[in-house]
Order: C-alpha cells, then sequence, then structure tokens
C-alpha cells in the first residue's frame, strides 16, 4: 500500500504545537508519559457475557508503543515511557504485558469496569456498534500522581473520566508535546453509568487546546469536538473506521487511507491509532504518514478481542511503512 504522497507541511511550520518533532534518529529514545487507567471490560452479546477482558486506553497504548517505538536492534527491553494508571485492589491482570512492566497505582476504591452492549446488527462505518456502560469508577488521577519530570512527549487517554482538567494541565507543562484523545475530555455518564458525550466547548478542557499538539477523535465524537473551531487551535485527527482518518488543521486537510480489518472487537481500536501516530512520530515520519501507521494498528486491534497480539508478520507491515 502506497505511503500518503504528501506530508503535511503546515504542521511542521511556525506556531506552537506545529512544531512538533520527535525523531529520534541518531539519538537516544525518547521518553513518553501515558496518562489513562487499566478497566476490567466485560463483553456482552445478547444478553450473554462472551467476555472478560484487560481494557482501558492505557493498556492498548502501551502494547502499541513497546511494538513500535524506536529502540536499539539490541535492546530488548520495554519502549522508554512511563504509565500513570490508577486501578483497585481487585484487579485481574496485573500479570498482563501491560500492567506488569508498568504496573498501576493502587486505590481503595475498585478498578473501572465498563460493560459493552454489542449490536446483533451490522454497524456502519460512522455509527456505534456497541452500548457502552461504566458500572465501577476508579478514583481519577490527579496532577500529583505524575511523575515530577520532563518528558519528550505524553498522550492523556483516559476512557472514565480519570484524567482531570488540571492533570491534563500538569501534563502539559511536564511534557514538549501532549497528544490527547477526545474520550478522556468530552465523555459523561449517565445514572446508570451509560457512556454520553458533552459539547467540548462547554468542559474545562477547552482553554487548554492551544497548548496540546494533537487532538483524536472518532467520527461519533467529531460533533461534540466542534472540529471547524478546535482546527484553529491545534490539529484534530478524525478517525473513520473503514474509511480510514483525516487531519484537519488551520488552512488545511488531508485524508489517509485505511487499511481491511475483519472486525471482532472494536474495543481499543482508536486508542491503538493513537499510539501508532505518536509512534510515527517518533520514527521521524510526517503526519500524514504517522497517520497511515496509526490506521494500520487501529485495524490490528480490532481484528482481536481486548488487547491484540502482534506477530513478527504482522509488524513487517510497520516496518514497510516507517521505512518506505
Amino acid at each position: 500500500m502506497p505511503l500518503a504522497a504528501e506530508p503535511v507541511e503546515a504542521l511542521e511550520e511556525g506556531g506552537n504545537q506545529q512544531q512538533l518533532l520527535l525523531a529520534t534518529k541518531g539519538g537516544p529514545a525518547l521518553e513518553g508519559l501515558v496518562v489513562g487507567s487499566y478497566c476490567h471490560d466485560v463483553l456482552i452479546r445478547g444478553g450473554r457475557v462472551v467476555g472478560e477482558t484487560l481494557g482501558g486506553a492505557a493498556a492498548f497504548v502501551s502494547n502499541v508503543l513497546d511494538a513500535a517505538s524506536p529502540r536499539e536492534e539490541e535492546e530488548q527491553e520495554a519502549a522508554p515511557f512511563v504509565v500513570v494508571s490508577k486501578v483497585g485492589r481487585d484487579f485481574a491482570y496485573a500479570s498482563a504485558p501491560a500492567p506488569a512492566r508498568r504496573p498501576p497505582l493502587l486505590c481503595a476504591s475498585p478498578t473501572t469496569s465498563f460493560h459493552a452492549q454489542f449490536s446483533e446488527a451490522a454497524a456502519s462505518a460512522h455509527a456505534p456498534d456497541r452500548e457502552l456502560r461504566r458500572v465501577r469508577a476508579c478514583d481519577p488521577i490527579y496532577p500529583a500522581d505524575l511523575p515530577d519530570r520532563r518528558f519528550a512527549y505524553g498522550l492523556a487517554v483516559g476512557v472514565a473520566g480519570e484524567v482531570l482538567p488540571e492533570t491534563l494541565e500538569r501534563m502539559i507543562r511536564l511534557c514538549r508535546a501532549v497528544l490527547v484523545d477526545a474520550q478522556a475530555l468530552i465523555r459523561a455518564f449517565d445514572a446508570d453509568g451509560a457512556v454520553c458525550h458533552v459539547s467540548l466547548e462547554d468542559t474545562p478542557y477547552a482553554r487548554l487546546l492551544p497548548r496540546v499538539a494533537f487532538l483524536k477523535a472518532s467520527s461519533e465524537e467529531a460533533p461534540y469536538v466542534g472540529v471547524e473551531t478546535a482546527r484553529r487551535r491545534c490539529c484534530v485527527i478524525v478517525t473513520e473506521g473503514r474509511d480510514g482518518c483525516r487531519l484537519f488543521w488551520d488552512g488545511g486537510e488531508a485524508r489517509v487511507a485505511p487499511f481491511p480489518a475483519v472486525q471482532v472487537d472494536p474495543t481499543g481500536a482508536g486508542d491503538s491509532f493513537l499510539a501508532g501516530f505518536a509512534a510515527g512520530l517518533l520514527w521521524g515520519l510526517p503526519a500524514t504518514d504517522a497517520a497511515l501507521l496509526g490506521n494500520f494498528f487501529g485495524a490490528a486491534a480490532v481484528s482481536q478481542v481486548g488487547v491484540p497480539t502482534f506477530h513478527p508478520k504482522m509488524l513487517q507491515t510497520c516496518d514497510y511503512i516507517v521505512k518506505s
């Protein structure tokens, strides 16, 4: 599959977030900061539990960064980034690869848990095929929970309201560039825990957008983000499932082709996309090519239940994108 033909030059010109340069060629690997909690995910179809897995954006993001981030060839250790996550003492996946490498903070409250009720009908590219319900919520992540040192980049990837506005603001101060998943900013929960969305402009996060490098939203979330307003403050990426994704910045936009996938479980697709995109930036790719790498990892995520396993043959495609 050919790469996107033209880099997004506007993303490399003057002005705050558009000077994002994370390439590590010829230098040491750059340390990142991932903020968002691990979760318990329960998958339900036809009123019956069909799966229970490790969830939470931090798990999917860690998985991709470990697979795709630049490292010295002889280095066998995990990629250099810190995860700040919170779980309860009931956490069931402490021995899974992501939490085992980067253990979460333990809290008195229970681990955040989601029930995902899947529709029996085929979903469209732009419509949700599941109803998410938060049945338990762990403590939020506070600014004081973050390490007191500098990072090259940060990913704010909350799924249950755990990334507070003041926590995101501290991330911005600690990190050279911050990438944000819109779900961390616009998700709300009704009395029964069902996930709904609020307008980004009506949240305390809106004032922080000019200090954010990239904001990722799904096509379902995009109307609540207000792309036309947000693109004047930062680069906005809208993922469109089987249609790929689009990048919007002040003065331009670009579409990036998808990778075909047989969808088994859509959980974590957006998280895997954002981590793949960040890894592309770390490799020094222009934004459109980094988005193509994000599309690859998003497609890989939906083809498996839960946090996916990346086999060597799959990662050959990742190498092709990076080296082409």
